[in-house]
């Protein structure tokens, strides 16, 4: 009875730590795939591994520095620079990144926090921000949260609405 018990108990630890390490993956591997790929420019993010929230905010501050921009061409001052958004808003720091080193996952049910080690080696900085991730099928990122000195904005989500909700 007891080494049937211990058994029992074994398996189950050995199956949760699994499903933990199979998520660590899958969620290392969307974080690693997005910022790999991701060249500074929001406009052409990977929309696939982002929450539909997150993708929703894109679209509407693409569709915002559009109605901006003729807005513009049609003003008086058709040379002024419309409202658009400058910079990187997928880290804190407005010139971005060059190099990245993933480090702790923490995972609570369908959210996972990844605190990722951003390098700019132009500017010889190196800084932290957190990245928030949404299980709803497969793991998708919903925000990033700036964790550098450089930013204006506490997050991604946070710096579209502010450009969203601004008065032109």
């Amino acid at each position: 009875m007891k080494t049937s018990v211990i058994l029992v108990i074994s398996l189950l630890f050995l199956t949760i730590s699994s499903c933990t390490t199979d998520s660590s993956k899958e969620i290392s591997s969307v974080v690693d795939t997005f910022y790999k790929n991701y060249n500074t420019d929001f406009r052409t993010a990977e929309r696939t591994l982002l929450t539909q929230d997150l993708s929703n905010l894109i679209d509407k501050a693409i569709a915002k520095e559009i109605f901006e921009a003729e807005k513009i061409k049609k003003s008086n001052f058709p040379s002024d620079k419309p409202l658009m958004i400058e910079g990187d808003i997928f880290t804190s720091l407005y010139e971005g990144q060059n190099s990245f080193k993933i480090g702790e996952i923490k995972t609570e049910e369908n959210k996972a926090t990844v605190t990722v080690e951003f390098t700019n080696t132009f500017y010889k900085i190196t800084w932290e921000d957190e990245v928030v991730l949404i299980k709803d099928k497969y793991w998708k990122i919903d925000n990033v949260i700036f964790k550098g000195k450089e930013s204006n904005a506490k997050s991604t989500k946070e710096e579209l609405l502010s450009f969203i909700n601004s008065k032109s």
